[in-house]
């Protein structure tokens, strides 16, 4: 016996589990979620693409790249957060005698 069952409904394939009537999946709208995923897991491997592309750009005019990438996370983060860390590490480097 299967754990689910399928009850007819001329609008909309909707499975609901048996004895849980809260329980629905509306086929349509399951098939609607994963292909919109599916999409934007496309467009996430088109920019990505992009991205190594203009890092390819950058590095072929003579940019370090590693370090771009530093400034592009720091660009990111609070002035704050990067003042903090900046200091400690400061005074681990001073500790170290570096």
């Amino acid at each position: 016996m299967s754990d689910f069952s399928t009850n007819p409904a001329p609008q909309s394939d909707v499975v609901e589990a048996q004895g849980d009537a809260t329980y629905r999946v509306t086929a349509n709208e399951l098939r609607q979620f994963v292909e919109r995923i599916e999409r934007l897991d496309s467009e996430k491997k088109d920019l990505a693409e992009q991205q190594k592309e203009v890092m390819a750009e950058a590095k072929s005019r003579g940019y370090d790249t590693k370090v771009l990438r530093k400034v592009i996370a720091l660009r990111k983060r609070d002035k704050d957060d990067i003042a903090e860390e900046e200091a400690v590490m400061e005074m681990y480097k001073e500790a170290l005698g570096m």
